[in-house]
């Protein structure tokens, strides 16, 4: 994992990592399980940082902007984020 990237590999701490991620690329205070990434302000260039940031993050990989919009709430995303670790052998959940 990069610099910056949570501590514990749990669910959770990723949860929170990409909160304040979303809370800093859209320029708003705190954005909640619910919230939907589109709706509160974020467009295609901040969809692509963020994606570009979780991949560096977590080691996995994306196929582009499509699964953003496919799962644009914090919720579906962080669940994304945790089957593409488990599937891609970069989280505590992977199949090796």
């Amino acid at each position: 994992m990069q610099p910056g990237a949570p501590d514990s590999d749990s669910l959770g701490a990723v949860q929170q990592f990409v909160a304040q991620l979303w809370s800093e690329a859209l320029n708003v205070p705190a954005v909640s399980d619910a919230d939907n990434f589109f709706k509160l302000g974020g467009h295609s260039l901040t969809a692509m940082h963020v994606i570009d940031v979780v991949e560096q993050t977590f080691g996995v990989e994306f196929g582009g902007m499509r699964e953003m919009c496919e799962n644009p709430t914090l919720a579906e995303f962080i669940v994304l984020v945790a089957v593409r670790r488990a599937s891609q052998g970069t989280g505590p959940t992977a199949r090796r």
